[in-house]
């Protein structure tokens, strides 16, 4: 003879109306789910697994069925939800590097775009006047460490050569 014989596995109390947890299956999630994985899938982690063979009792009364139905439907929910938040977050994570990428990309765009240094007339030594028709060539500016050329094609070089890690 059974010793639970008319004890609910779940609330540990002597019904009349008990099912039987491996024969049973209950609406959850819009589809028959059998009450024995629903069980399973809503032990704590430190419990031992539902197995048939076990010595514990195989019946649940219907207010644990209902209980536990409720259970398994907010733990998928949950997960769900969970799931959800992690691809949104991964997205996100992707966004935020690909917007630093374009920033990086940027600000070494503009850290190497060359400066073009302004006409000025130059002074004639001799007069100690300024003669328009006697100009500095343009010269270009490196903008991270201030160094000028002459050419643009000096200025490329120099970038190339000096600033290759940016």
């Amino acid at each position: 003879m059974d010793i639970f014989e008319n004890l609910c596995r779940t609330c540990g109390n002597e019904c009349l109306d008990l099912l039987k947890i491996y024969e049973v299956s209950a609406k959850a999630l819009d589809k028959m789910v059998p009450v024995a994985e629903m069980l399973s899938t809503c032990l704590p982690a430190n419990f031992p697994a539902l197995e048939p063979s076990d010595a514990y009792p195989k019946l649940i009364c219907r207010i644990c069925l209902k209980k536990l139905t409720l259970v398994y439907e907010f733990n998928h929910q949950l997960k769900a939800a969970h799931t959800e938040f992690n691809v949104a977050l991964k997205f996100e994570e992707r966004r935020q590097r690909s917007l630093a990428s374009k920033s990086q990309d940027l600000k070494t765009t503009e850290l190497l775009r060359c400066q073009e240094v302004p006409k000025v007339p130059r002074v004639s030594p001799e007069a100690g006047t300024l003669t328009a028709t006697e100009e500095v060539q343009p010269h270009f500016k490196c903008t991270i460490c201030d160094e000028s050329f002459l050419t643009e094609k000096a200025w490329r070089f120099h970038c190339n050569f000096c600033h290759k890690d940016l």
